[in-house]
């Protein structure tokens, strides 16, 4: 037998903390003092974490763990930091437990853990690499045929290129990037380093070094604390380190007071888009509350990196058990003595599965034990009193029947030896609905009271079936008990118990005297006892391995029963589905422009009620006039009519009458709207309350010589079509598009997309030889529209080589040179082998950067002249997407 552990190997709060830095040796030291047993979420964070080590050159890495609290998700998520730690020592990790939904002061907390001796270290090492790659892109090494390679040193001429090359890399993560290169710049500079770090940091600086920075006072406002994550991430994996940032407790971000907060979850969504487009590998732990309220398209994105971390099994509360205890014996074994194995299961009873209730009891349970007694089931019960508020089963009888009366319902007790087993709702012939009450059911022996209960559930002909069940339930019974029973409760004493109990009882209140639904089938009643027997028969670590393979089966048979329709078929239901949204997107366009038309309709109908009622009052006092008796009396009046006709006078010339004293009803379709806007005359103008006048100012305005008029008037228009009907009047300017470039930019970053265009046109005053630079030097995703619409003068849009997602359109459309592999694919068609290997993530994000169908693609943009190209370049990744995932389905099946 082992020795006596020599002291309490539990910790007594049962709970694991992380420091908020970016130090390694804090990993170091919790990783060689906290023992750490090898759980499925412990082994899942791993796996993902080599994964990403082993891929970073290429991609970045989702993970997400989420579960109940105290179910060990800190934990897990410690144990994967110590293991990147380990495997790569340069890696830069950051940790941040969100304490509410405050993200700009959780920027501060997170970038604040990089010294400012690091942050340099990571912007020169930036640099040095975009050096590098300019050198290789140029044939020539950096600083000079002569120079050897080394870390980066500023040159007359290079230091130039290789910062326009950080301004674009920077630019295309973060909106305001100006203000970001100027402070990483000056992060080098020692007199000016303190004031970037602090500006960086998020911290307020004084006047004077703003102004000396050229940034603002601070950063204050969470959209550029975003993109300060963003930079941050590209700034640590573009020198070659992989960056890792985990975001705890997300559910205080995501909700307030339990409800969503849409901006944050606005925020993580970009989070998670943008940090694995960059080469990162974002962490997010969650509470079961913070996983309900994430978007249906947020968790579909996390996919397989998303860890459901569930109650634990008896076979891993030995485990958890025994890694602590031989920790502290400074030996291997799974011996878990002086605990019994009863004592095992009456732990979980009370701990309900919850790691660190167990690890509590656990400690409890031991010092109550020492100096060296054995810590059975009686014992745990016994120091669980004060710790576990799970109801034992008379209680839990109690509290049933208690809810059943409060509500009016009248149960019938059945008891067995005594003890009350079950409650049934009278209801006919046959009982309408049974509860039945089950002590805790573990893994081995107790599966029997699982299968008591399929065998009364058999027997009965009660349509509605419930089990509640003291403290506890093993996940795999519980799976097999939810497919047996209408509805299965744990009582471990929570508010979500409390919760799951009224709802049940309010169920069956409201239930009709006779039940219409079927009971189960006796072949599934039959499949659900084998499969028990199956779980009773075999040792504990057996069964979890069978289910394993199981799982892996079903999943391999549900692939293979599951066929794929070809491509031809999918292309088809996306055209359909594209085709849908446009009309969707069309329709809520003129739903806006006739509501707002009505608006305007009905303010000058107040207004001409207003002067019809001033005239009618004039008329009246002038008529009262002419039979007064007396001279002042008639003079008064006529002076009250004057001054009532002056006033109506003044309301009709009034800045606000004149908006609308134009507008015209009858705008039923757009061809109402256009010949009303033709008929406008004076009433087009800029600024005109009613829709129509502004619709006809856009197709009347000069698009030279009034050129600057419609960029202003475009920018505060409210309304769609109008922005739309002055884009469309723009684009015949004679103004280039690379003249057009900076309002262009003015656009997108004040919300005018409808900007674009002004580029999506052909560059007529271009020479080939030597294209407009501002084209070239246009954001990758830009410079897509610009290609599209100068197909025989591709070198427009050939601008530096980047990382991201827009890239790999350029290469379809030839920027890149005609045989490169994606543009041959684009023009000679799509086969079932790959041109070329591309992560699936980089692919799936292309397909977002022209998605008709997802928010802020361009396909989205149905007014551009070039949209029918765009969608053939969106189905072209969504085919190379289809076929990479044939590909690996039958790679897979071999």
């Amino acid at each position: 037998m082992a020795d006596y552990p020599a002291r309490n190997p539990f910790p007594a709060r049962g709970t694991s903390s992380a420091e908020e830095t970016s130090l390694p040796d804090f990993l170091t030291d919790w990783a060689h003092s906290t023992p750490t047993a090898l759980l499925p979420a412990v082994r899942g964070g791993v796996r993902q974490a080599r994964t990403y080590l082993a891929s970073f050159d290429d991609d970045g890495a989702l993970h997400c763990l989420y579960g109940a609290h105290g179910i060990g998700k800190t934990h897990a998520a410690r144990s994967m930091m110590a293991f990147v730690n380990e495997e790569s020592p340069d890696a830069v990790q950051l940790y941040l437990r969100f304490q509410d939904d405050d993200f700009v002061a959780a920027y501060r907390r997170l970038v604040s853990q990089l010294p400012l001796s690091l942050l340099t270290e990571l912007s020169l090492s930036y640099l040095d690499t975009l050096a590098e790659e300019l050198s290789g892109r140029e044939g020539r090494p950096v600083g000079g045929e002569s120079q050897a390679s080394g870390p980066f040193r500023p040159d007359p001429v290079e230091s130039g290129e290789v910062l326009e090359e950080q301004a674009k890399e920077i630019a295309a993560v973060a909106g305001d990037w100006p203000q970001f290169q100027r402070a990483l710049s000056y992060l080098m500079r020692p007199g000016f380093a303190d004031d970037a770090y602090d500006w960086l940091c998020g911290r307020p600086i004084s006047p004077e070094s703003s102004r000396a920075l050229g940034v603002s006072a601070q950063i204050d406002d969470p959209l550029t604390c975003r993109y300060g994550m963003q930079l941050l991430t590209r700034l640590v994996t573009g020198g070659g380190r992989p960056f890792v940032m985990v975001l705890d407790q997300c559910e205080k971000f995501l909700l307030d007071d339990g409800d969503p907060v849409p901006r944050n979850i606005g925020i993580l969504q970009g989070l998670v888009e943008t940090v694995p487009r960059a080469r990162g590998m974002l962490v997010l732990v969650a509470s079961e509350a913070g996983w309900e309220c994430m978007p249906q398209d947020l968790r579909q994105r996390l996919g397989a990196g998303a860890c459901h971390m569930l109650p634990l099994t008896p076979g891993e509360a030995t485990l958890v058990l025994a890694t602590y205890i031989n920790a502290a014996r400074q030996s291997d074994g799974d011996d878990i003595w002086p605990f019994t194995e009863a004592g095992v299961l009456e732990l979980l009873r009370h701990s309900g599965g919850n790691i660190r209730l167990l690890l509590q009891l656990a400690w409890a349970g031991f010092e109550a034990a020492a100096p060296a007694g054995l810590i059975d089931a009686r014992l745990v019960t016994t120091v669980s009193a004060r710790h576990s508020s799970a109801p034992g089963f008379a209680a839990l009888a109690t509290l049933v029947e208690r809810e059943l009366r409060a509500c009016g319902l009248a149960a019938e007790r059945v008891e067995e030896n005594g003890t009350i087993t079950s409650f049934q709702l009278p209801g006919g012939p046959a009982p309408r609905a049974v509860i039945r009450l089950s002590e805790a059911v573990f893994f081995d022996d107790e599966v029997a009271n699982a299968d008591v209960m399929l065998t009364r559930r058999a027997g009965s002909s009660s349509a509605f079936t419930a089990l509640l069940v003291t403290g506890y339930v093993s996940p795999t019974v519980l799976t097999v008990l939810r497919e047996a029973m209408h509805v299965v409760l744990v009582a471990d004493g929570s508010p979500a118990f409390d919760r799951a109990l009224d709802e049940l009882v309010k169920r069956l209140a409201a239930m009709p005297a006779v039940s219409d639904e079927p009971p189960p089938q006796d072949e599934a009643l039959q499949e659900l006892r084998t499969r028990l027997d199956e779980l009773t028969s075999a040792r504990q670590v057996e069964v979890l391995a069978l289910q394993r393979r199981l799982d892996e089966v079903a999943e391999r048979l549900e692939r293979e029963r599951r066929r794929r329709p070809d491509w031809r078929t999918r292309r088809a239901e996306l055209v359909e589905h594209i085709t849908e949204a446009r009309d969707a997107r069309a329709v809520a366009d003129w739903l806006e422009f006739r509501r707002a038309s009505a608006f305007a309709v009905r303010r000058r109908a107040k207004l001409l009620a207003s002067l019809a009622l001033a005239v009618v009052t004039a008329i009246a006092l002038f008529a009262a006039a002419a039979t007064a008796g007396t001279l002042p009396l008639q003079m008064g009046m006529v002076a009250g009519g004057a001054a009532v006709l002056g006033l109506a006078a003044l309301l009709w010339r009034a800045p606000a009458a004149r908006k609308v004293r134009h507008a015209v009803t009858g705008v039923e379709s757009r061809r109402d709207l256009d010949r009303l806007a033709r008929e406008a005359g004076t009433r087009a103008e800029p600024h005109s309350a009613d829709p129509v006048g502004r619709y006809a100012y856009a197709l009347r305005e000069d698009p030279d010589d009034g050129y600057q008029r419609l960029v202003e008037a475009m920018l505060t228009e409210p309304l769609a079509i109008v922005r739309q009907a002055m884009g469309r009047r723009l684009a015949v300017s004679e103004h280039s598009p690379a003249e057009c470039v900076p309002d262009v930019l003015r656009g997108l970053r004040e919300g005018c997309p409808e900007m674009l265009l002004l580029l999506a046109r052909r560059q007529r005053h271009a020479e080939a030889e030597l294209p407009p630079r501002v084209l070239r030097d246009l954001p990758p995703e830009l410079r897509v529209l610009v290609a599209l619409a100068n197909p025989g003068t591709l070198a427009l849009a050939d601008g530096a080589v980047s990382r991201q997602p827009a890239e790999f359109a350029l290469e379809a459309l030839g920027v890149r040179g005609p045989l490169h592999p994606l543009a041959l694919a684009f023009r000679g068609g799509v086969s079932h082998v790959m041109p070329i290997e591309i992560p699936p993530s980089a692919l799936r994000a292309t397909a977002h950067l022209l998605s008709p169908l997802e928010h802020g693609g361009f396909g989205t943009y149905d007014w551009l002249p070039l949209i029918a190209e765009i969608d053939e370049l969106f189905l072209f990744f969504e085919e190379l997407l289809y076929y990479q995932e044939d590909n690996r389905i039958n790679r897979y099946k071999s």
